[in-house]
Order: C-alpha cells, then sequence, then structure tokens
C-alpha cells in the first residue's frame, strides 16, 4: 500500500526534544514534520502497532507542543498524526489537548 508521507519530503526528522510542562521535564523525539502550506504537521510513525487508544494522543500534544516551542511558532500552526505502517492508515485526533489542558494533566490540577 502507498502511503500519502511516500512523495513528500519531511523538514525534518528524528528530532530530540526537552521541554518542562507543568515544572517536570518531558524528553522525547519526534519521528518526521512535514510542511504543508505554511503549517507543520508532526508525525509519529507506528511500525508495530495498527490501532492506539485514546490516551495515545496525550503523546501527539506533547510531540506538538515541543515542536512549536523548538520553531517559536503558534502551536494552531500544528498539527500531528500517528501513521501506522503496517496498514498505512495516518489516524489525525481531533482534539489534541493544549498546553494549559497538559499541564493539568501533568500535574494533577483541575
Amino acid at each position: 500500500m502507498a502511503s500519502e508521507w511516500g512523495n513528500r519530503s519531511p523538514v525534518a526528522v528524528e528530532v530530540p526534544f526537552a521541554a518542562v510542562l507543568g515544572g517536570v521535564l518531558i524528553r522525547g523525539r519526534i519521528d518526521a514534520v512535514y510542511e504543508i502550506n505554511g503549517r507543520f504537521e508532526v508525525i509519529d510513525w507506528k511500525t508495530g502497532a495498527t490501532t492506539l487508544g485514546e490516551s495515545a494522543a496525550v503523546q501527539l500534544a506533547v510531540y506538538r507542543l515541543a515542536w512549536a516551542k523548538l520553531k517559536g511558532i503558534d502551536p494552531a500552526l500544528v498539527s500531528a498524526a500517528f501513521h501506522y505502517v503496517p496498514i498505512s492508515k495516518t489516524d489525525r485526533p481531533a482534539d489534541l489537548l493544549s498546553e494549559a489542558q497538559l499541564i493539568a494533566l501533568i500535574t494533577g490540577a483541575s
């Protein structure tokens, strides 16, 4: 199966990041970032899983925020998705958590 990503060139791959959210240091590595019409899409390649639960979208929200902070841009200009390689399917959760929502989740604040 052909992937929608096959003919595109990423602007960044394997991007390490460290972000402090609510006083907690979070480190990670963004698999790939593509620029599409002046906006960015962070892609997390899933080579083993074919689906993940809703809680996995927290990972995408962190990656999205990390890319926005690295580039000094508004997070609204960044989307994020999982791409399941075994089934060549891209999953774009509709409502990713904001920075405030991530901090509340991490710190347990309501």
